[in-house]
């Protein structure tokens, strides 16, 4: 069954350690998503190999996640609506970026001479964000490796979002200051996703839980397998094919580690 972080009395437990978690993960997520527009903005960039190895890593995380602790866990409450949830978050998102024709990396990972994108990016990325947040007060509210390992993948890609906004912002011409101030309110997406949604899940039900943990399977797997990977195999890096795997390795061990 699906760890729910509970009570004795087993009633959900919104309170301080659930708000003080959801804090800590939120800010962690403003912390690595302002730090990847911050070294675009102030040093042009990374190196495209380093970057190429991270997202390959945080594409592991998050597929290794999905079917491995966020679909599983689901089934156990309600199959039913833990694929309506994952099939939604797949046609959502799939609607989201063909309207706004825009990944969350593809403009970093290549060359790009479309300078129209920047307000559309914001406000495209800004949504993926919230979605992110959500994410986070699902994985607080599961509690345990659960959890932990649902963070851990919406934070490895945050930096990443961080570095694709502030990377499409300048190309389109806007000045650093209101590139800054844009990639600052894109930071704050997820923590506010978090923190409003997080009181609304106190008491949910288990089927009502499954759909939520539909919608962030399959909005970490649109994210790896339609955002990252193919963006991998273009940038023709021979080491991101061993690194990828890490990322499951990584998932493995923490479950592990956290049944001793």
């Amino acid at each position: 069954m699906c760890e729910r972080l509970v009570l004795r009395s087993g009633q959900p437990a919104f309170g301080s350690a659930l708000i003080y978690m959801v804090i800590t993960f939120s800010l962690l997520a403003f912390i690595f998503t302002l730090a990847g527009s911050l070294l675009v903005i102030k040093y042009g960039g990374l190196n495209r190999k380093f970057l190429a190895w991270s997202l390959a890593f945080s594409s592991g995380v998050l597929v290794s996640v999905a079917f491995m602790d966020i679909l599983p866990a689901g089934a156990a409450l309600d199959p039913g609506r833990l694929y309506a949830g994952c099939l939604t978050a797949l046609l959502i998102l799939f609607l989201v970026e063909s309207f706004t024709v825009v990944h969350s990396c593809n403009e970093v990972m290549e060359d790009c001479y479309v300078h129209s994108l920047g307000t559309v990016a914001f406000i495209s990325l800004s949504l993926h964000a919230l979605t992110d947040g959500v994410n986070i007060a699902v994985g607080a509210q599961t509690g345990g490796i659960l959890g932990m390992n649902i963070t851990l993948g919406v934070i490895l890609h945050k930096f990443s979002g961080g570095v694709a906004l502030a990377s499409l912002l300048l190309r389109s011409g806007r000045p650093l200051r209101s590139a800054f101030w844009m990639c600052f309110a894109f930071a704050l997406m997820t923590p506010a996703g978090a923190l409003v949604t997080t009181p609304l899940l106190s008491g949910i039900s288990d089927p009502g839980m499954a759909l939520l943990l539909g919608l962030s399977g399959g909005s970490f797997i649109y994210i790896a397998m339609a955002d990252i990977l193919p963006e991998l195999h273009k940038n023709h890096d021979k080491l991101s094919r061993f690194i990828y795997p890490l990322g499951y390795a990584t998932v493995y061990l923490i479950k592990k580690l956290g049944t001793l």
